[in-house]
């Protein structure tokens, strides 16, 4: 595997990249910017990668995990269109993760998306179930577990402007649980986080972008320290 150039941020045509890429989402457009994406987009994101795991790691959890590769805290550019409606060859945003626990997709962790006007950074779970879910649920249920995870909720919510809570999957209840439980809206949840969106800053393209996404990340560890505490892997 080919060593990673350490982050020095974005380069120059970066944003216009995603920008030409969500006017144009074409094959076409694609080959033609190949150079641009590959030296300017793809391998700066995957310093930053390693870059912001290492600061995540002293700043808020030790064992916190990430690896530059796809699968793991990268996603594809190219869109699955098996099963999708819209045929648009590509994302027109980058996304990165970085987890504790077994997997990255099931472990609490720290996501981040970029598209050529904002950046997201939101914390939360994205796949519980079988026990996972079961043992959140039961904390959610627990007097003292729940009250906590309602403080640290609304902690999360206040740290960073216009952070917000995604939908439950479900409409109702499981049945088997208690409908009339105060906490009963978070029994809908089979995955949850708390994202905020900010304008793109100026620091993407230098190495000051790295500490401006985890200072954010650090406002919104408490939720991530719950989720390990009471969830897990």
């Amino acid at each position: 595997m080919a060593a990673v150039p350490p982050f020095a941020g974005f380069g120059p045509d970066a944003l216009d990249f995603l920008d030409g890429l969500a006017a144009d989402n074409s094959k076409a457009y694609f080959d033609e910017h190949r150079t641009i994406y590959d030296r300017q987009v793809a391998t700066p994101l995957k310093g930053l990668v390693n870059a912001v795991g290492d600061a995540l790691r002293d700043r808020i959890a030790p064992d916190i995990d990430f690896e530059p590769e796809l699968g793991k805290s990268m996603f594809r550019i190219n869109r699955d269109l098996r099963f999708a409606k819209d045929k648009t060859p590509y994302n027109t945003h980058l996304d990165a993760l970085w987890w504790q626990g077994e997997t990255p997709r099931t472990g609490p962790g720290f996501i981040m998306r970029i598209s050529s006007t904002e950046v997201l950074t939101g914390v939360g779970v994205f796949g519980m179930g079988g026990a996972s879910l079961e043992v959140f649920r039961a904390a959610i249920l627990d007097d003292a577990l729940g009250a906590e995870f309602d403080a640290v909720l609304a902690a999360t919510l206040r740290a960073l402007p216009r952070a917000a809570l995604s939908e439950p999957q479900r409409k109702r209840v499981p049945k088997g649980l208690p409908a009339d439980h105060p906490r009963a809206e978070m029994l809908k949840y089979e995955q949850l986080h708390v994202s905020a969106s900010a304008k793109v800053p100026k620091s993407i393209t230098s190495p000051k972008f790295v500490d401006w996404l985890t200072d954010r990340y650090v406002k919104l560890a408490p939720l991530h320290r719950w989720l390990m505490d009471h969830v897990g892997d």
